[in-house]
């Protein structure tokens, strides 16, 4: 068995404005850090196996201020990142839908048709979360001890995440919205399938 505890990392500055992050970063505001301690007390008291997080400094320190004072090894790997916007980075949304009406439409409602120049597209990021995904399952499921591991990411790479463990498609990605900072979500893999064992209200917050 294996559980696999996800979150979107704390509030950010850019989060506040509305501005898309990408690859780029911003600092966690108050609430940010706030919200990351009330994770903290949330998984208080499960023990995991792993620990892993996205490179990206806002997922990054969301993960050590919710494993305060522990200091844990944590895994840095780039496929959890969220995705990559080229020009889109660090602009308001509302900039973004003025500038670029029908791709910043396709981006929030038809994922599968989403395309900018320097940008990755949807299925981009579905295929570095699938491998990720996948190794994460060969390297820790058990059949004889349940496994636990926790994941601290970024909006669209945990909605992708959801629709891999769903057996979804890019088309459905919409559906699922952006899930609220700091927020967990928990999937059960036993062998054969995930399935959730917590379901959390969803926002369409700034990426």
């Amino acid at each position: 068995m294996l559980e696999i505890y996800i979150a979107r990392h704390g509030q950010t500055e850019w989060n506040r404005e509305g501005r898309l992050q990408g690859w780029l970063n911003s600092a966690l505001t108050e609430q940010g850090i706030a919200s990351a301690e009330t994770l903290g007390r949330e998984i208080d008291h499960i023990q995991f196996d792993a620990y892993y997080s996205s490179p990206s400094e806002r997922a990054y320190k969301t993960l050590e201020i919710a494993l305060s004072p522990m200091k844990p090894e944590i895994v840095k790997d780039e496929r959890i990142m969220e995705m990559g916007l080229g020009e889109w980075q660090g602009k308001l949304m509302t900039e973004i839908r003025r500038d670029y009406e029908m791709a910043f439409d396709d981006y929030f409602h038809k994922p599968e048709r989403f395309s900018l120049s320097g940008a990755e597209s949807y299925y981009d990021v579905k295929d570095r979360v699938d491998h990720f995904i996948k190794e994460l399952v060969q390297v820790h499921f058990n059949h004889l001890r349940p496994k636990k591991v926790l994941v601290i990411t970024h909006g669209v790479t945990l909605m992708m995440m959801r629709l891999l463990f769903n057996g979804g498609e890019i088309k459905d990605l919409a559906a699922y919205g952006v899930a609220d900072n700091a927020k967990l979500h928990v999937y059960q893999y036993d062998g054969s399938r995930f399935r959730s064992m917590i379901a959390e209200r969803e926002n369409f917050d700034a990426r």
